[in-house]
C-alpha cells in the first residue's frame, strides 16, 4: 500500500535528444568515439565467415585502414562513417551491411550515436557485430593497475579509525591515468522520488573483477548491529541517533569514531520512514556529543522513528576488504583491497553519456558486444526494429538499457551490476490498444537495484503489448518486473533472491489503476522471494489493479503471500502451484471498497478518486470498449456518488473476479497459514472455487522440491482435484 511511482522519462529524453543533435547536426561525421589499445593482438587472420557486405573493425589496427579484412578501420566510428558515405552514394547493397568487430577493448569517450542517418532498411539492414561473443568490449571507464596503488603516509593512516586498516588500505593518483575532478563526477541525492540528478550524470564507481565495490560507510554491512535508528519520528530532516538498550554502542561508537569524519563529504542512506522508500541525502551537520544529525535536504516521507539507515563517503571507515573512498577534489582513490588484488581486474567507469544511444534509428543490430563503464546508462535506443542481441552491459550507474519504439528486440544478453534498472521499454498506443511489438527475451539480468534500492526492476513495461519471456533475474533488494498500461504478457520467467531487503513488495509487481487492463502472468516460476526481514510476496497486484490474468505460474518459498489481491475487480487468478508460502498462498481483501465506505479520512480515499477518473477517460475510448467487453458498464466512484453502493459494477467493489482451481502444497508446518485471507462478506461478488490446500510433508508429490525442481507426480493429488499440468521444464532460458 503506497505511494505509486512512475518514472517520469520525457525531460531526460528531451536532454538526450539535443545532446545527440548537437553530436550529429548538419549531417557531419560525428567525432571518433572509439580507440584503441595498441597492445592488443595483432590485426586477425581468422575473421569468422559472414554473408554479404562486411566492413572490418580492430582496435589494434594501424590507422589509416579502408574497413577491408586486410586493413580494417581501427574504430567503430570510421564504419559508421563509411557507411554513410554508402548510402548517401550508390545506397545501401541488398542484405545490408555487417560491420565486424574484432576482440579488445575500445575506450568509449564521448559515446557512440547513432541517429537516423546511420539506419538500415527491412531489405538492407545494418548489423554491428562482435567477431566473438562478448569479445569486443565498449569500454566506458578506465583499467587500473594494481601496481599503481600505494602505501598512505602518516598523516593519511592517522585519519583511518581501524588498526588493520592503515596498513591495508591503499591509493592511487587518478591524474596519471588523465582523470580529473570533473572527470569523476559527484554524489547526489537519490530516492524514491528522484532516482536520478537534474543533469542527468552520476559519479565514478569502483568495479573489481566487475563486481560493484562499496563506498566506505559505518555501520558496515552485515555488522553485528548492521544499522543506525532515527529517534523522534517528528517527520523533519533533524534528527537524534542516540539510543538506548542494545543500540547504544553504535551510538557512542560514533562520539569516538565520528570525530575523524569529514563532514563536508558525509552522506547518509536509509529506509527512513518506510520499508519501500530508500534515500541517499547528504549530512549537513554531525554533533559526536549529542549525536545530532542534521540532513541537507528533506527525503521523501520524512523521517519515522527506528527505520533503518547508515553514514557513508567516509575516508576513515575504509576498513574493509572492497571498501572505498574516492577524493574527487584531488582525484585520489583510497581502497581496502580484496583478496588475490593483485591479479584481479581493476576498473572505474568515467564517461558521463550512455555508451550506445540511438535516436530514431530502425533495422539495426547490435551483437555479441560487452558494454560498461558508464556514470549513466548502457544502451538507450529510441526507434524502430532494432534488435540488441548476445551483449553483455554491466557495470553502470542507472540503467542497463532503455529502448522506446516498436518492434524493438532485447535477447540472450546478460545484464549484470547495475546501479538502477535493468532493461526499461516504452511502446505502442495504450488508447488505441496498439502493440508495441518489443520482446524481451531469453535474457540472464542479475545484480540490478545495487544503488537506486526500490523501484528499480529487472523489466519494467511502459506503454501497450510488451512481451517479457523466458528470461532469468536473481539477487535484487526489490521487485523484478513491474509495469504501466494494458496487454503486457509477462510468460516463462524464472525469478528468485529478489525483494532481499524492502518492504511491502512483489516480484512481480505494480498497483493503482482501472485502466492497465489485459496483464498476462503467465508459467513464470518464482521462488525463494524476501528474507527474514523483508516482507515480501510472489505477484502483488497492488491497490486495486484490475483487469489481469495469472495463470499457471509456479510461486515457491516466500516470506509474505503468493499471490495478492488488493482489491481489484476482473481479475482471473486460476491454476497456480503455489508453495510453502510464510504468509497466505492467496491474500484477497478490500481495500479500495474500504476507502469508499470509511470516506475522505481513509489513506486511499482520493486515490480510488483519482483512478476513477482515469477509468472514465478509458471508456472513452473506442478500442476499450471492443476489446474488453463490461468495461464500459463499470460505473466510477466519484466523490458525490449517490447510487447503490453494494452494486458490484461500482468501480470500488471486488466484483468479477475469478479465483479458482488453485492449490498450495505446504512442506513445512511452520508455514501453514491456510489458503485464503478472505473478507467474506464481499466474496459473493466475485467467483471463489475450487481452490485445495494440501500438505506434503515428505515431498512425495514434489521429489524434487529440495532441488528445486517443482514437478508435480503423475498421481499428484491435486491432479485428481481439476488441477492441469504446469510446463515447469519451460519455465526460464532457453539455449540461444
Amino acid at each position: 500500500m503506497k505511494k505509486n511511482y512512475r518514472i517520469v522519462s520525457l525531460l531526460l529524453a528531451c536532454v538526450f535528444f539535443v545532446s545527440v543533435l548537437a553530436s550529429c547536426s548538419g549531417g557531419e561525421t560525428p567525432e571518433d568515439t572509439t580507440s584503441a589499445d595498441t597492445t592488443t593482438a595483432p590485426v586477425p587472420d581468422n575473421w569468422p565467415e559472414v554473408e554479404g557486405t562486411v566492413i572490418y573493425v580492430d582496435a589494434s589496427a594501424e590507422d589509416g585502414g579502408d574497413g577491408s579484412k586486410t586493413t580494417p578501420y581501427k574504430s567503430i566510428s570510421e564504419a559508421q562513417a563509411r557507411i554513410r558515405e554508402i548510402k548517401s552514394g550508390e545506397g545501401l547493397p541488398e542484405g545490408g551491411i555487417t560491420v565486424l568487430v574484432a576482440s579488445g577493448e575500445y575506450s568509449i569517450k564521448d559515446g557512440i550515436k547513432f541517429t537516423e542517418e546511420d539506419s538500415g532498411t527491412e531489405t538492407a539492414p545494418i548489423k554491428y557485430m562482435s567477431a566473438e561473443k562478448g569479445g569486443a568490449v565498449l569500454n566506458g571507464g578506465v583499467t587500473l593497475n594494481a601496481s599503481d596503488f600505494e602505501p598512505l603516509s602518516d598523516d593519511e593512516k592517522a585519519i583511518l579509525n581501524d588498526a588493520t586498516a592503515k596498513e591495508a588500505v591503499r591509493k592511487i593518483d587518478l591524474t596519471k591515468y588523465g582523470l580529473t575532478s570533473e572527470d569523476l563526477g559527484e554524489l547526489h541525492q537519490y530516492g524514491f522520488s528522484s532516482k536520478k540528478p537534474s543533469s542527468g550524470r552520476g559519479y565514478s564507481e569502483l568495479f573489481i573483477n566487475s563486481e560493484r565495490m562499496t563506498i566506505s560507510r559505518y555501520p558496515n554491512a552485515n555488522a553485528e548491529d548492521p544499522n543506525l535508528y532515527t529517534g523522534s519520528g517528528d517527520g523533519v530532516a533533524n534528527f537524534d541517533i542516540l539510543t538506548t538498550g542494545e543500540h547504544e554502542a553504535p551510538s557512542l561508537a560514533i562520539k569516538e569514531r565520528g570525530v575523524n569524519w569529514n563532514i563536508d563529504e558525509l552522506w547518509a542512506f536509509g529506509y527512513f520512514y518506510y520499508g519501500w522508500s530508500d534515500a541517499a541525502v547528504r549530512v549537513a551537520d554531525l554533533d559526536t556529543n549529542s549525536l545530532n544529525v542534521i540532513l541537507a535536504q528533506n527525503v521523501t516521507f520524512g523521517i519515522c522513528e527506528e527505520q533503518n539507515f547508515y553514514f557513508f563517503n567516509i575516508l576513515a571507515e575504509t576498513d574493509l576488504p572492497g571498501e572505498y573512498y574516492i577524493d574527487r577534489k584531488n582525484a585520489v582513490l583510497y581502497l581496502y583491497p580484496t583478496e588475490d588484488f593483485e591479479n584481479s581486474s581493476i576498473s572505474i567507469s568515467v564517461i558521463d553519456e550512455t555508451i550506445v544511444s540511438g535516436l530514431n534509428i530502425s533495422y539495426i543490430t547490435l551483437d555479441g558486444f560487452e558494454i560498461t563503464g558508464s556514470r549513466t546508462n548502457g544502451i538507450v535506443v529510441y526507434g524502430d526494429n532494432v534488435t540488441i542481441d548476445n551483449c553483455l552491459i554491466r557495470d553502470v550507474r542507472y540503467n542497463a538499457v532503455e529502448i522506446t519504439g516498436s518492434n524493438i528486440v532485447v535477447k540472450n544478453s546478460e545484464l549484470c551490476q547495475i546501479g538502477d534498472a535493468g532493461i526499461i521499454a516504452g511502446g505502442g498506443n495504450a488508447e488505441t490498444l496498439t502493440s508495441s511489438g518489443i520482446l524481451i527475451y531469453n535474457n540472464y539480468i542479475h545484480h540490478w537495484g545495487q544503488v537506486g534500492r526500490t523501484y528499480e526492476s529487472a523489466v519494467e513495461l511502459n506503454g501497450c503489448g510488451i512481451t517479457v519471456s523466458h528470461n532469468e533475474m536473481h539477487d535484487a533488494p526489490h521487485q523484478a518486473i513491474t509495469w504501466d498500461g494494458p496487454n503486457h504478457v509477462m510468460e516463462y520467467n524464472n525469478i528468485y533472491n529478489v525483494c532481499l531487503e524492502t518492504d511491502d513488495c512483489g516480484a512481480i509487481y505494480t498497483g493503482r489503476r482501472y485502466d492497465w487492463y489485459g496483464g498476462v502472468i503467465r508459467y513464470n516460476y518464482i521462488h525463494d522471494v524476501g528474507s527474514d526481514t523483508a516482507g515480501a510476496h510472489g505477484i502483488y497486484l497492488d491497490d486495486a489493479l484490475s483487469g489481469q490474468t495469472v495463470y499457471g505460474n509456479v510461486i515457491a518459498n516466500i516470506t509474505g503471500h503468493g499471490i495478492v489481491l488488493a482489491g481489484g475487480r476482473d481479475n482471473v487468478i486460476e491454476n497456480n502451484l503455489i508453495i510453502n508460502c510464510v504468509g497466505n498462498s492467496i491474500s484477497f481483501d478490500i481495500r479500495a471498497r474500504e476507502a469508499m465506505m470509511n470516506g475522505v479520512g481513509d489513506w486511499f480515499y482520493d486515490i480510488t478518486l483519482t483512478m476513477s477518473e482515469q477509468l472514465k477517460q478509458a471508456q472513452t475510448r473506442p478500442a476499450w470498449l471492443e476489446y474488453f467487453p463490461g468495461y464500459g458498464d463499470i460505473i466510477p466512484y466519484t466523490a458525490d456518488y449517490a447510487g447503490d453502493i453494494y452494486d458490484p459494477m461500482v468501480s470500488c467493489n471486488p466484483s468479477n473476479n475469478i479465483v479458482r482451481k488453485n492449490v498450495h502444497y505446504t512442506v513445512d508446518l511452520k508455514n501453514n497459514k491456510g489458503f485464503l485471507l478472505n473478507y467474506v462478506v464481499f466474496i459473493n461478488m466475485s467467483t471463489i472455487e475450487e481452490n485445495y490446500d494440501f500438505i506434503d510433508l515428505e515431498c512425495a508429490q514434489i521429489p524434487g522440491y529440495s532441488s528445486g525442481d517443482c514437478t508435480l507426480t503423475d498421481d499428484a493429488v491435486a491432479y485428481q482435484y481439476g488441477f492441469e499440468k504446469l510446463p515447469f521444464d519451460e519455465m526460464g532460458r532457453i539455449d540461444s
